[in-house]
């Protein structure tokens, strides 16, 4: 699970402890100018998808660098739960789907980065 916030035009999506492990990667910090919009989903399955690297375990555990529709995609989730989807330009992922750390919910995170990216002038949606 992720812990995501924004900072200074920053969004922050925080991964910690065995989530490295699993995921192969550390935490992302993207400049909201990079971030098109987010949204909720749910997970894409492990029969829809190509692990590159990190853990691919099904319902178990999905998490670091997938092919997911021919794109580069972040995975961190565990179960069929919806979970947050972030787009994203110029960088290695097309999108980042995220499971969030409670009490957060996927729900209420897509809403702050979209307000955000509103309240810079930028229309979002995923």
């Amino acid at each position: 699970m992720a812990t995501v916030r924004i900072q200074d035009d920053m969004l922050h999506v925080e991964l910690k402890g065995a989530e490295v492990v699993w995921a192969i990667h550390g935490s992302f910090h993207i400049p909201l100018a990079h971030v098109t919009g987010a949204g909720i989903d749910k997970p894409p399955s492990f029969w829809e998808t190509l692990r590159l690297l990190g853990t691919g375990a099904g319902r178990l555990k999905m998490a670091g660098t997938f092919l997911y529709h021919g794109e580069l995609c972040f995975f961190d989730y565990a179960g069929d739960d919806r979970v947050l989807v972030i787009d994203v330009i110029e960088s290695n992922f097309k999108h980042l789907f995220v499971a969030v750390d409670a009490p957060d919910t996927p729900e209420a995170a897509a809403q702050r980065i979209n307000d955000a990216l509103t309240s810079r002038g930028v229309s979002a949606g995923s």
